[in-house]
C-alpha cells in the first residue's frame, strides 16, 4: 500500500466536512431570511368587530413604528421574536412577541379590548362647590381678639402703609405673595418691565433651541428617508407651527412626521399621474 492510498480517506473526510460546514452556513442563511419580513394586521374591536383606526404599532425590537389606517390596516417590518407594542385611545395597550407564522399569513386579526373608565366617587357636603366654599371662607367675620369694655370704645387700626422697594429679590418675594404693591410696580416700573423682557426673550432662545433640535431636516431625512431637498420640500408640506413643535415630545413628533408623510406620497403619487 503506497503512502497515497493511505492519505485518501484522511482527504475524502476533509472534504466530506467542509461541505457539511457550507450546507450548514447556507442554511442559517435561509432561516434567518425567512424569519424576517413583513407583519400585516387588522386591529379589530374586541366588542363590535369594527376597525380601530389611528393606533400606534411600535416595534421596539428594531425601533420601527407606524399608524393604523381608517380600515384599521397596517403594515410593519419585523422578524420573528420581535416584540410588539399597540396602544390606541379608548383601548386598553396590547403586546405580543412575532412568530414565523404571523409573517406568512396574509393579514392577521388583532383584536383590541375597549378601555373601561373608573368615575371618581361623588360626595355632597353642606360646602357646595370649592369657589362657593372659599367665597363663604373670604366672607366669615373673624374674631379679632379684642376684648369689650363698657363705656370704652375699641381701638381703631391705623392705615397699613406699602413700602415700595427697589430690591429686586423683595420685589419676587413679595409677588409670590400676591402684594398689591409688588403687582403695581411690576407693571408700572420702567426696570420690571426690562427685567420681564429679559427673562421672555430668554425663554424664546430656550424654545427655539429645543425645537431646532427635535425638528430639522437630519431628524426629517432619517424618519422618512427623503433626500435633504426633498426634507426640505417636505417640512415646507407640514408646516407644524412652533407651538406644536414645543409641545409634541420626541415621539409623538416623530409620529405626527409620519402620518404627515402618508398624506404628503399620496400627494405627490396624485400630481405624478
Amino acid at each position: 500500500m503506497t503512502r497515497e492510498s493511505m492519505n485518501r480517506p484522511f482527504f475524502a473526510q476533509m472534504l466530506r466536512w467542509v461541505f457539511i460546514f457550507f450546507i450548514s452556513i447556507f442554511s442559517t442563511v435561509g432561516l434567518k431570511a425567512q424569519t424576517n419580513g413583513t407583519l400585516k394586521g387588522l386591529l379589530l374591536d374586541s366588542w363590535v368587530e369594527k376597525p380601530v383606526a389611528s393606533a400606534h404599532i411600535v416595534n421596539f425590537t428594531d425601533s420601527l413604528a407606524t399608524i393604523s389606517s381608517s380600515e384599521g390596516m397596517f403594515r410593519l417590518n419585523a422578524g420573528a421574536g420581535d416584540s410588539i407594542y399597540i396602544t390606541c385611545i379608548g383601548y386598553a395597550g396590547k403586546a405580543f412577541v412575532v412568530d414565523p407564522a404571523m409573517l406568512l399569513a396574509e393579514v392577521v386579526v388583532i383584536r383590541m379590548a375597549p378601555k373601561s373608565y373608573q368615575l371618581a366617587e361623588v360626595e355632597v357636603n353642606p360646602f357646595g362647590s370649592k369657589a362657593q366654599f372659599q367665597k363663604r371662607f373670604m366672607d366669615l367675620q373673624v374674631n379679632d381678639g379684642s376684648i369689650d369694655v363698657v363705656g370704652v370704645p375699641k381701638p381703631t387700626k391705623a392705615p397699613r402703609d406699602i413700602p415700595i422697594t427697589e430690591d429686586a429679590n423683595e420685589i419676587k418675594k413679595a409677588k409670590y405673595m400676591l402684594n398689591p404693591a409688588s403687582f403695581i410696580y411690576g407693571n408700572l416700573s420702567k426696570d420690571a418691565k426690562a427685567r420681564q423682557e429679559l427673562h421672555r426673550l430668554k425663554a424664546e432662545d430656550e424654545k427655539f433651541s429645543e425645537n431646532n433640535r427635535k425638528y430639522n431636516e437630519k431628524v426629517v431625512a432619517r424618519i422618512t428617508g427623503y433626500t435633504t431637498e426633498k426634507s426640505r420640500e417636505f417640512m415646507d408640506y407640514c408646516n407644524f407651527s412652533e407651538a406644536e413643535i414645543f409641545q409634541l415630545n420626541d415621539y409623538q413628533l416623530t409620529l405626527a412626521i409620519m402620518s404627515k408623510q402618508k398624506a404628503f406620497e399620496r400627494l405627490n403619487s396624485h400630481s405624478d399621474r
